[in-house]
């Protein structure tokens, strides 16, 4: 092999290496931030024993795990701040003195404290998020003998009733869908973005509201996910890869972005991407959140945004409905059972309370 050949390859290899490296430190920047801001809150605002919590759950908790529970928490010290205890100087041996009383008028402040006028703490399920991530930090100091008890345990939670996710409206679903396929943006220059992105971003809402992927699993969709002879996807960011079926609709509307996509040069390492953004790099979640919000707010209003997720949970409670069966409703939207009956356990038990109330022989 000739020296300039074997340079060739070398400088190849290279590139190919350097792409890589790129492409890991892209994802690996996105969760050092959370990580990096996570461990500042911790070292500000915090005790310092409260870095033993953290470091045994590092090992377990994604980055955003980590990063939310240092913000539930790194509230619930700078709320101790402002009465008797001096966070500087706190100890593992405080942690004792913290008695339900404590925790009650915790629960106080956050449902009347504001934040530009606004409730603070929203809903009861926002409020009960952040007593479980301040109990299973007592918890961890209980289990290891540093404290006698946990306090949370003698403090009510909120209820929050078992009812399915609101959803947006199908009729709503479908006119935004027709907006985004054949409809025109009030201003040229949006127009002008819209005529090169409407086959993809027909495509995207076509899946979320007539298949019911979550924007999630859109985003990592690659082209050799897409089966058109038989119809389906394969999606591959559930518990198990799953094949997604898919209308005649959805397949044309497919195939007009397909015989596009194909056609686009894309940035190295995005190759099979099947959604890619005018940087010609795989689409983000935010960047369909952006887009959904852009066409509501045109189509209905500002304050009538439609979400990915409502689109999905308006999905899900249609086929719960058509099915009324937990595991189909699973199967089909890629949901977890258990999360399924704690919204949807009440209609469960009606429908088998009206089960063969109407069965008459003499009527067959």
């Amino acid at each position: 092999m000739s020296r300039k050949a074997i340079v060739a390859i070398t400088s190849s290899l290279f590139v190919v290496l350097v792409a890589f490296y790129n492409l890991s430190m892209d994802k690996l920047s996105k969760d050092q931030i959370q990580l990096n801001k996570a461990n500042k809150m911790i070292d500000e605002h915090m005790p310092e024993f409260a870095r033993r919590f953290f470091n045994d759950k590092k090992q377990t908790f994604k980055a955003s795990s980590y990063y939310a529970y240092a913000l539930e928490l790194k509230e619930f010290f700078d709320y101790l701040g402002t009465t008797s205890y001096d966070i500087d100087k706190m100890k593992i041996s405080d942690m004792g003195k913290i008695t339900p009383e404590v925790i009650e008028e915790y629960v106080e402040y956050l449902r009347s404290a504001t934040v530009n006028g606004k409730p603070k703490v929203s809903s009861d399920q926002t409020l009960k998020r952040k007593l479980c991530a301040l109990s299973s930090f007592f918890d961890y100091y209980f289990e290891e003998d540093f404290i006698a008890f946990n306090p949370l345990l003698k403090v009510n939670r909120p209820i929050v009733s078992p009812h399915p996710p609101a959803g947006s409206n199908m009729q709503d679903n479908i006119k935004l869908l027709e907006y985004v396929s054949d409809g025109d943006l009030p201003f040229k220059n949006m127009i002008r973005y819209q005529n090169k992105l409407r086959a993809r971003d027909t495509a995207i809402l076509a899946l979320i509201i007539g298949a019911g992927i979550k924007s999630s699993e859109c985003v990592e969709l690659n082209i050799s996910d897409v089966d058109m002879e038989h119809n389906y996807l394969v999606i591959r960011s559930r518990r198990e890869p799953n094949q997604v079926y898919f209308s005649p609709y959805i397949a044309e509307v497919l195939s007009v972005y397909l015989t596009k996509r194909l056609e686009l040069i894309t940035v190295y390492g995005h190759d099979d991407a099947l959604f890619l953004s005018l940087q010609m790099k795989r689409l983000g979640i935010r960047s369909i959140e952006k887009m959904l919000k852009k066409y509501s707010s045109l189509l209905f209003g500002d304050e009538n945004n439609i979400r990915a997720r409502d689109m999905r949970n308006s999905f899900k409670k249609n086929t719960f409905t058509q099915a009324k069966n937990i595991f189909i409703t699973s199967e089909i939207t890629g949901t977890a059972t258990s999360t399924l009956l704690r919204s949807y356990s009440p209609y469960l038990d009606y429908y088998e309370s009206e089960k063969g109330k109407d069965f008459d022989p003499n009527k067959l």
